[in-house]
């Protein structure tokens, strides 16, 4: 009984674990929200179940074969592999009784999750001079915390890795300096003028306003790929400092500092 449900059941388990570990590697937190943990667990489980029983009931027609061998295999459906053009994919769909489409699942959950994580830590960063500054604070936070090469990533790793996280803060510097320098043309217009700022004033500041919140969401991207739950308190921190002196216009309709809910503000 041991060798027939156990051992196939342990392998499976292991091999899943560790392939859903390299499959998502740097692409999200498996369990970083309670609907990631979900569908890590349930793909694990389905692997398992189905491991214990092939083992159960196909494996007595084919003696020549090991129990543990079929959790290795079950297990292996979910580790990361090249795929070429017409290679079986549906067959193997059919096969695994739809891990592909679990897989599926769980990976727009972790996008989907990541892109919440980022929306939510710019809340209260309500102008471009607040969003300058924590893309700064991010970027001095992502290299600081840089692995040394040989301990699981390269030198050319790394190197790419600071590379992007330079190339994305500049991106966010440079939408940060537009909104900033729109935002101060219309205010300059509307108290030289001393007429009411128009729609499209409006929309265009809201716009360049949005990508530069946008270009900071893309650089603490790296910081939750990248980074651990447990560090993101310090981003909070950093967050909060640059909200303190933060101070959109009041013609602008910005988010309540954390509340995510949108309300106008009348001049």
């Amino acid at each position: 009984m041991v060798s027939t449900v156990a051992l196939p059941a342990i392998a499976c388990l292991a091999v899943s674990w560790i392939g859903l570990v390299l499959r998502f590697h740097a692409r999200g937190r498996l369990a970083g929200t309670r609907r990631s943990r979900t569908l890590f667990a349930t793909v694990l489980l389905t692997t398992t179940v189905i491991a214990v029983v092939t083992c159960v009931y196909v494996l007595p027609h084919l003696s020549s074969l090991p129990p543990v061998a079929v959790g290795v295999a079950t297990g292996a459906a979910v580790v990361p592999r090249e795929k070429a053009p017409n290679s079986g994919r549906p067959v193997t769909a059919l096969l695994t009784f739809g891990i592909s489409w679990l897989l599926g699942a769980l990976s727009r959950a972790l996008t989907s999750d990541r892109a919440d994580w980022c929306e939510d830590m710019v809340l209260g960063l309500t102008d471009g001079y607040a969003l300058a500054r924590f893309a700064a604070n991010v970027r001095t936070h992502l290299l600081s915390r840089l692995e040394e090469p040989g301990f699981g990533l390269s030198a050319r790793a790394l190197d790419k890795r600071r590379t992007e996280i330079e190339q994305r803060t500049k991106e966010a510097r440079k939408a940060a300096e537009r909104s900033i320098k729109t935002e101060n043309d219309v205010e300059k217009a509307h108290l030289d003028s001393g007429r009411r700022i128009s729609p499209e004033d409006r929309t265009k500041a809201l716009c360049h306003f949005g990508e530069a919140a946008h270009a900071c969401q893309l650089l603490l991207h790296l910081a939750h790929d990248h980074g651990h739950r447990t560090g993101d308190a310090a981003l909070r921190k950093l967050r909060d400092e640059a909200a303190f002196h933060a101070s959109a216009p009041v013609w602008r309709e910005v988010p309540p500092p954390r509340s995510g809910q949108w309300a106008p503000r009348r001049p």
